[in-house]
């Protein structure tokens, strides 16, 4: 179904180009994640922030069109004393409409956008030690004693766009954005997790499957249209 949306987008987005007039960008922003509530010992989603080229095609006179974007983007989480960064290219795809009033759209023009979104991690998206790899019991052991802990961001992510904004005098644009993650995006085992009476069932693997989430993230960015 993510696919699907994000190619439908991509095959409207293609009829646009084709038609529409065309426009070109830099766009940069920052991140602020919201907090995953499931999650011991956390304690917040640190901000972050994105940048990369965005293009819009829009079909005069009617408003209504599509927007791309290449980003890369840097978000981060904190649990306990530990802070994990993610480092990713997101490609956002939006059907876009934009308010195209004769006597101000020179100065001032309202739009709304929505749309999906698919990120990738780049470098690393693994922290710790993974309980999943510890077959010896004593291993197992000096992890809990050690206080371990293991996150990883999941390497593909999906999500939905909801956004509005305004463009002033034709090339500054500001948009607002609410990223709404489709499944989750990151897991998380530490030692509090661990039963030693457990190890090896495979009737309770709950101590070594840790704890998913999804995180959501309101976004706020400029861009210059060329």
């Amino acid at each position: 179904m993510k696919r699907l949306i994000f190619a439908l987008v991509a095959f409207l987005f293609t009829i646009f180009t084709t038609t529409a007039q065309i426009d070109f960008g830099i766009k940069g922003g920052a991140n602020f994640p919201t907090i995953p509530t499931n999650i011991d010992g956390i304690k917040n989603s640190n901000t972050g922030w994105y940048a990369g080229p965005t293009l819009k095609a829009i079909l005069p006179l009617i408003g209504l069109g599509v927007e791309a974007n290449v980003l890369y983007s840097k978000t981060g989480i904190s649990i306990d004393d530990e802070t994990f960064n993610r480092h990713s290219i997101e490609i956002p795809l939006y059907l876009r409409y934009e308010l195209q009033l004769p006597a101000i759209k020179r100065f001032f023009e309202p739009f709304i956008a929505i749309g999906p979104q698919w990120g990738r991690v780049l470098g690393k998206n693994e922290f710790g030690v993974n309980p999943n790899e510890i077959d010896d019991l004593n291993d197992i052991k000096e992890f809990v004693n050690n206080k371990g802990s293991y996150f990883k961001f999941n390497e593909n992510c999906w999500s939905l766009n909801f956004g509005l904004g305004f463009i002033l005098f034709n090339h500054l644009q500001v948009h607002a954005n609410y990223n709404w993650a489709l499944g989750n995006t990151c897991k998380y085992t530490n030692y509090k997790n661990i039963n030693l009476k457990n190890f090896g069932s495979r009737e309770s693997k709950e101590w070594i499957e840790g704890v998913e989430s999804n995180s959501n993230i309101w976004q706020i960015s400029l861009a210059y249209i060329f």
